[in-house]
């Protein structure tokens, strides 16, 4: 990756996240050791079935004797914390309760789940709430004995009601909200300054990619409609300090991802000095 671009790269790369798949990391760890690239490392249900604790606290020494922060994604695929089938919500407790058995491995900054709602499916988000409790309560309980913490996304939600009322159940300082732009872009029917202003308090993590509103495409920033600059300004402007998490999904939207985001962190005043912006804090 070319790096030879803007004069402030190299400190947007020392305080951002990049997304890395379990399986893939193999084969970029080479770059992400060159370049000193912190992670949010995503482990899914076939990697939790097969990855040994001896593998993975030779990765994590690996990464962590080179300076290398990490976050942690769990497993989401057909997980539903508030399926209305007890099965499935068993299989989901069942996946995310091995997902946090590597926290203590892998020593994350914080953790990041999907609630597994789909209106297409679930009519009635305050239902769903009450029957997924049983599922956040204990890992929120693990997440506060690890100090570690347990961050929900949005993906299909239409709106922030279901993350407030979560939240509001729930109250701790060990849970909270990782906004995923490019899912609030193309999914939601929500304007992004309203999830904002419903869910800033509880803001710990921004995952970024762009897209034109389609679909869900993973794009580098700039190359599609989100408007990164007024997103970037509520922050500043609220003086917020969430963990910033870049999800590019081809090797080369890295780099162009990489140099927009300088750009316009550049352009709203949150580089330049001593910013600690895109650092996690409790």
């Amino acid at each position: 990756m070319e790096h030879d671009h803007h004069p402030q790269l190299h400190q947007v790369i020392q305080q951002v996240h990049i997304n890395m798949p379990w399986q893939h990391l193999p084969k970029h760890l080479d770059m992400v050791l060159e370049h000193g690239f912190h992670l949010e490392i995503g482990l899914g249900g076939k990697d939790l079935d097969v990855l040994s604790r001896h593998e993975a606290r030779l990765m994590a020494t690996k990464l962590r004797q080179k300076g290398i922060r990490l976050s942690l994604h769990g497993p989401f695929w057909d997980l539903c914390a508030g399926s209305p089938d007890p099965l499935v919500r068993q299989v989901t407790r069942l996946r995310l309760h091995q997902f946090f058995d590597m926290v203590s491995i892998f020593e994350p900054v914080q953790v990041v789940c999907h609630t597994g709602y789909d209106p297409r499916h679930h009519d009635d988000w305050r239902h769903f709430l009450e029957v997924s409790l049983d599922t956040w309560e204990p890992l929120l309980e693990r997440a506060e004995m690890t100090e570690v913490p347990l961050l929900l996304e949005n993906v299909w939600e239409l709106g922030p009601q279901l993350h407030q009322g979560l939240f509001a159940r729930l109250p701790s300082s060990y849970f909270g909200f990782c906004l995923d732009v490019g899912h609030q872009h193309s999914f939601s029917r929500t304007p992004l300054l309203d999830w904002l202003q419903s869910l800033g308090d509880h803001l710990r993590e921004i995952h970024i990619h762009d897209n034109d509103g389609s679909g869900d495409l993973h794009l580098p920033v700039g190359q599609g409609t989100i408007d990164f600059d007024s997103l970037f300004r509520y922050i500043k402007e609220r003086d917020q300090t969430p963990l910033l998490t870049l999800e590019p999904h081809r090797e080369p939207h890295l780099g162009e991802s990489l140099q927009a985001l300088t750009e316009v962190l550049v352009r709203v005043g949150l580089l330049g000095g001593e910013s600690n912006h895109g650092h996690c804090g409790n």
